[in-house]
């Protein structure tokens, strides 16, 4: 390996054997080094392979301004979710890791607390990411000797939504928001509790989730297959009435069109909630409040 740039005495941007670039992290490894030289591959602890000019330029900055032990910490998280989980994640999440734990040790030590005023959401929505989220936070508390907020694990999880759904930041918030209210909205013309441990309310919720990404993405690529919709014209009114009044909310609030194929797939899935929904009315009319 061939160094190209030193940032600091343990991290520098090198050209592997292929010639792609890289960035090798190692105690005292760029000691006394220039662009130009060798790298002493015995002292390299760990090489991570950016992906876009954006990550570089995003790493570089980062790497100014951070002790490394924190990209460090931020890499055993990233490899403890690959392991953990069947999520695909890479160099977005373990920078934008590396960033927050930084962020959140500094508000901790001076006592600052965190507001995270959708974490209830997060632990509804994103139970998986949450769950990963928490065993991040023991690994921080590990290694750096600080238990993180609730809160901060919180947004811990939304940079693992982020970086398996591929969605920025904003785009995910209105996401929550948008679940959040097409629940209500089916809870309320139905008259339903959720069992949020049923099979339906998760395979809803996954859905949802995929749903706003598809309607609030730049692409905004939504289904055309129309059968769904048809079915529900001919067989769930109600459940077809409900998709449309969800159309219409996505509509003003969002300023976002919702095709009729994609309130097909909203009619199959509120039929499956409502029918395994004990307390729910029967499918054929809509309840009255």
């Amino acid at each position: 390996m061939l160094i190209k740039r030193v940032y600091n005495n343990n991290v520098v941007l090198v050209t592997d054997d292929s010639g792609a670039e890289c960035v090798a992290v190692g105690r005292g490894l760029a000691f006394s080094k220039r662009a130009g030289d060798e790298v002493d591959q015995s002292m390299v602890e760990k090489v991570y392979t950016l992906d876009s000019e954006e990550n570089r330029t995003r790493f570089e900055n980062l790497i100014k301004s951070i002790p490394v032990e924190y990209l460090t910490v931020a890499d055993e998280i990233v490899s403890m979710v690959q392991r953990e989980s069947d999520l695909h994640v890479g160099d977005n999440l373990l920078i934008a890791l590396a960033d927050h734990i930084s962020l959140s040790l500094e508000r901790e030590r001076a006592g600052v607390p965190c507001e995270n005023p959708l974490l209830m959401e997060i632990k509804q929505f994103y139970k998986r990411e949450f769950a990963l989220a928490r065993r991040a936070a023991g690994i921080i508390h590990e290694r750096m000797g600080i238990w993180i907020s609730e809160g901060e694990t919180g947004f811990i999880a939304l940079h693992i939504v982020n970086a398996t759904m591929g969605q920025r930041a904003d785009v995910l918030v209105l996401s929550i928001r948008m679940i959040q209210d097409i629940l209500d909205i089916v809870s309320r013309d139905f008259s339903i509790t959720y069992d949020e441990e049923s099979i339906q309310y998760e395979r809803f919720l996954r859905h949802l989730q995929f749903f706003a990404q598809r309607v609030l993405g730049e692409d905004s690529k939504q289904s055309e297959d129309t059968f769904l919709f048809n079915l529900g014209k001919d067989q769930y009114p109600a459940a077809l009435a409900c998709a449309e009044k969800i159309g219409a909310y996505v509509a003003g609030t969002y300023g976002r069109s919702v095709t009729d194929a994609e309130k097909g797939y909203l009619v199959y899935h509120v039929m499956n909630l409502v029918h395994a929904t004990a307390s729910g009315p029967s499918t054929g009319e809509r309840s009255t409040e």
